[in-house]
This record gives structure tokens, sequence and C-alpha cells, in this order.
């Protein structure tokens, strides 16, 4: 194995130890958008907490994650995009990362971290797929992850069912508390995916009048609240300065876009900016000097960084398999550019059946390159299409209102099949103004990763039905 120790380099300017590594705690909300956030200046939500993150916090402003929900979950559980791991929806069946990814909790376990899970996984709910086999030696979901589980929901602890009182984030974020508190002479990785504020809209009444009656507000609310207990909990037990806090967004806005979304066209399930765009947060007291990181950045980035940060390396072969970088010099050396990379986006989410996924190749996919954004948002042209090609069919035939929103033609537009669009999204968020032919050599080279990355990919989205590996009752084998 090779190591990449961190800590050596930047402990000799001044950290406290080289073999004192920090806790990480990282928090991903959910269908929480980059415009539903105070800080990024929505007019209508109050998040004092989130905002006081923001403000202590290395901050991407540039940073990209998939389309929805499991996808991006699998990215950043495994530092690739999720078709390398059979990820291509949210649904049983498809939301199943394969046993063959290792994991950020499998990687940080064996460095030396407890590890631990409260909140939504989505990334299979049964045998070897549960988060407990896949690295969390505490994990604490809701039944089948499902979302209907607001209140006294009976929880999953390990596995195990489990009754609970109260209103669920709460409790999630109780038992995230008591863990790190179990854990403080750590290190420890504490992992928080909320369920809020997706659907359902249900929230405590005292958030829901905090916030004159908009619920997915409230929701949104009483996660910023949790997060403040979260930090009064590092503080009274003096572990703030060594615990790195990371917050992120799975996805696009949803049910706050057309209130607000930061100037932004798309939201979650499209591939325009405002279904990709997330807000990244990184707050390590007396290490990461708060600022604002413009260079494009991504989702599949969080497990080679947390890596490295943990003192620990990857094994090569793992390295060549993985398409994040470390974030780490970035956010440690002001001024430094990251690399001149693309990440891809695409919503996936065809129909079963055979052809599908090549008939689906063009539809709602994205190219990121530094300020630029390159755009087929088209549906397959098929009129008895059963896939996700209906949402936007709709817009396609005059309506206005779909999905979360009811500016449609303007959130869930459609450029002409078969051409690629493409927008500077620093000094056009809105993504009016088609550069397309006035920069055909950069369509170029941006469709052309596109094509070599659909090769790349395309292998690993049909799984082998006989590979022992993808069973729901495969039990792996134990880490040494």
């Amino acid at each position: 194995m090779v190591y990449v120790c961190f800590f050596a380099a930047i402990c000799a300017s001044g950290c406290r130890s080289a073999t004192e590594r920090p806790n990480i705690i990282f928090i991903l909300t959910d269908d929480q958008g980059y415009g539903d956030l105070g800080a990024h200046g929505n007019p209508f939500l109050r998040t004092p907490n989130m905002d006081q993150l923001y403000h202590e916090s290395v901050r991407f402003t540039n940073f990209v994650v998939s389309p929805s929900c499991s996808p991006t979950r699998a990215a950043l559980m495994t530092g690739k995009h999720e078709f390398r791991s059979g990820v291509t929806h949210t649904v049983t069946g498809r939301r199943e990362m394969s046993l063959q990814s290792t994991t950020l909790a499998q990687v940080l376990r064996s460095a030396g971290y407890s590890t631990g899970i409260f909140g939504k996984w989505h990334l299979g709910s049964n045998g070897a797929y549960r988060p407990e086999k896949r690295g969390f030696d505490i994990s604490v979901t809701s039944v089948d992850d499902t979302q209907r589980s607001h209140f006294d929901p009976v929880l999953l602890f390990n596995g195990e069912e489990r009754q609970t009182r109260g209103f669920r984030e709460n409790i999630l974020f109780d038992e995230a508390l008591q863990f790190i508190e179990n854990n403080k002479e750590g290190p420890f990785f504490c992992y928080i995916p909320t369920y809020s504020p997706h659907a359902p809209l249900i929230a405590p009444q005292e958030h829901i009048d905090r916030n004159d009656g908009n619920v997915f507000y409230a929701m949104i609310s009483n996660v910023d609240d949790n997060i403040g207990r979260l930090m009064q909990k590092l503080k009274e037990l003096q572990l703030d300065e060594n615990t790195v806090v990371i917050l992120i967004n799975d996805n696009g806005g949803t049910w706050g876009v057309d209130k607000y979304n930061a100037g932004m066209r798309g939201c979650k399930g499209t591939p325009w900016y405002g279904g990709t765009r997330a807000f990244s947060l990184w707050r390590w007291p007396g290490q990461l000097e708060p600022r604002n990181i413009e260079d494009l950045a991504a989702h599949v980035d969080l497990l080679p960084t947390l890596a490295e940060l943990a003192g620990d390396g990857l094994r090569e072969e793992m390295k060549k398999s993985l398409d994040g970088i470390s974030l780490l010099p970035f956010l440690t050396e002001e001024g430094k550019a990251l690399s001149d990379r693309m990440v891809i986006s695409h919503k996936g989410r065809w129909p079963d059946g055979e052809g599908e996924v090549e008939a689906h190749k063009y539809c709602f996919c994205s190219v990121h390159w530094n300020n630029y954004l390159l755009v087929r948002s088209q549906t397959c042209g098929r009129d008895d299409c059963r896939g996700e090609c209906r949402v936007f069919q709709r817009v396609i035939d005059g309506s206005t209102s779909t999905g979360y929103s009811k500016k449609a033609d303007f959130h869930y537009a459609v450029n002409p099949r078969r051409l690629w669009a493409l927008y500077n999204v620093k000094h056009d968020p809105a993504q009016q103004h088609d550069l397309a032919s006035e920069y055909p050599e950069i369509v170029q080279k941006m469709s052309g990763t596109y094509e070599q990355w659909w090769k790349e990919v395309f292998p690993h989205i049909h799984r082998e039905a006989e590979d022992p590996r993808w069973s729901q009752d495969y039990e792996p084998k134990q880490e040494k």
C-alpha cells in the first residue's frame, strides 16, 4: 500500500501532532438546493447555523453533484461516477451499489476510524448492500430508507428494528451526537445524510410557524437547528478544533426553486446548472482559511480527499479506478488552481428493457469544464417512452407546470434533439445564451470527452446476473 501522509507536511507548520488525525463529520442534506441557504441570498429562508458554518468554511462555489439522490450518494461513497457502480436510478434494483466498489467508510475504517451513519443510505436495503456491511460500525436508517417516517419512526439499528419517539431528524442527530461522545477520543467518521427536506413535506409545528407555513423551509429550518446542536456539542466536548465538518446537498433544488434558485435554470432531475450545482462547505478551525474556491470540484472528490485527510493512502489499483481527485492541496494552499478537468452528469432513469440504455445515451446529460456547461436536455424521441422523458414531453406539449416547478418551461427546458448547447454558467447561470455556434471547438472537445466516457461506463451499466456479488444474500469477505 502506498501511503500519502498529509499531516506530516502541514504539522511542520503548526499542527498539534502528526499522529493526531482529525475527526470527520459529513452532513448531506436531501433535496435542499443551492439556493435554499440564507448565505446564498435567499430572502425567504433563515438558516443561521448553516450560515455560520458557511462563513467559517472553505466554500467550493462550482461544485457538481448528480441530478438525483442515490447516484450522488454512490459517487460520494466510492469516488467514481455512479454508473461505474451500477447505480442508475433511485428505485430498488437500480440503486444497489456494486459490491465490487470500495466505500469511503471501508477506507476510513481501515485507517483506524470508528464509523457511523445516521440517516439515508439509499444504496441497498438488504443483505450485503446494507451500510453496516459496507464499512459502517454503526448504522441507523429508516426501514427501506423510506421517506414516510417523519414522526415516531421505526428505525433500523444495524439492521434491527427499533421503535423510536419524536421527529426523525432530531432522533438521528441525537444518535449521531451520542456516537460522537462515545468516540470522543477519536478518530471518528460520522456521516449524517438527512431525509429532510425531501417530500412528503412534514415538519414540527414550531418550524412551520417560524417559516410562515412553508413546510419545505420548515424542514430545512429543523435541520439547521440540529446542525447548531451538533456544533455546540463539539465545543462542549472540546473537539471543535480537531474536527472537520463538511456540509453538501445531494442534488439540484426542488420545492423552493420557484421562490429562489440563485438565478439558475434547472432543478433536481435536470441536466441544467441548477440541477447539478451544490454548496460544498469545509470547516476546520485553525487549518482551513475560510474563502471561496471557484475551480470545478465534484462529489467524486470526497473519497480521495478524506482518504488523504485521514493520513492513510489508497492502493494504486484503487487510485486508478477513481474519477475523483484529492482536494486537500486546494483546501490548504490558497491560490493553487485545480486541474483542467471535466465532470460528466447523466440523469439515468431510463425505463427497463432491451435497448433502453443505448436509446437514452444523450438524454438529459451534461459536461462541466471550468465555467462551461455543455448540455443535451432532450427526450429519446419515442412517444411511448415510459421513463423520465414523459416529464419533459409535457413541457414540449406546452405545459408550464410539472415536477417541482410552475415555471417548467424554464427549469425543465428542452433543447433541440441531436444538438449540444454550450453556456458560460459563471456569467450566465440562467443559461439563456447558447454559445455553441460561437465556440465549435469547445463543443467538439467537451462532446468528445463525453463520447469516450460513455464507452468506459457502458459496460458497468449492464450487470451480469450470474455474478454472485450482485445477490442480495451475498456476504463479502471480512476486511483484514
